[in-house]
């Protein structure tokens, strides 16, 4: 009798039924895991980004020597501030907050996993020669999170001018 060597079809489809659950099982891990850094680096974006705006434009603000935009009393999407006898331009661009410095050209300021989805300058009355500005924005990521969750951030704050 000679000795053949091999597996039997029972013991091929057992092991290819056990290593498809595994590979079931290793596949939603991965996924899991995938969808985890997404949504973490999406938090970053946004944070970081939103904490740079606010900063950026409270100090901008902050040593302002004048706020020509708005006007007082009201609100807008742009704010322009005399610096040094300087125009700085804050304006929202398709997401974007853009600062022109003197007229010169656009420099995007949020980075390019966020974008602006809400900005308003509110202008209010004059105590002294303080200008102060009213900032709201609101600030998402740029890339879509998994199973439709939406990462927002809505920050509102108030600065004068010295």
């Amino acid at each position: 009798m000679k000795n053949k060597h091999g597996f039997t079809l029972v013991e091929l489809l057992l092991v290819m039924g056990i290593m498809s659950i595994l590979m079931i099982i290793l596949f939603q891990v991965f996924g899991s895991i995938l969808d985890l850094k997404l949504r973490s680096e999406a938090t970053t974006y946004v944070a970081q980004d939103s904490r740079y705006l606010i900063t950026r434009l409270t100090y901008d603000i902050s040593r302002a020597s004048d706020v020509t935009l708005p006007v007082e009393l009201s609100s807008g999407s742009s704010l322009t501030l005399v610096i040094d006898g300087q125009n700085y331009l804050y304006s929202l661009d398709d997401n974007i907050l853009k600062l022109s410095v003197g007229g010169g050209d656009n420099l995007a300021l949020n980075g390019i996993g966020s974008k602006i989805n809400t900005l308003t300058f509110t202008r209010f009355a004059n105590i002294g020669t303080k200008r102060i500005v009213q900032i709201s924005l609101g600030i998402v990521p740029t890339t879509v999170q998994p199973g439709g969750v939406t990462l927002s951030r809505q920050l509102t704050t108030t600065v004068a001018t010295r």
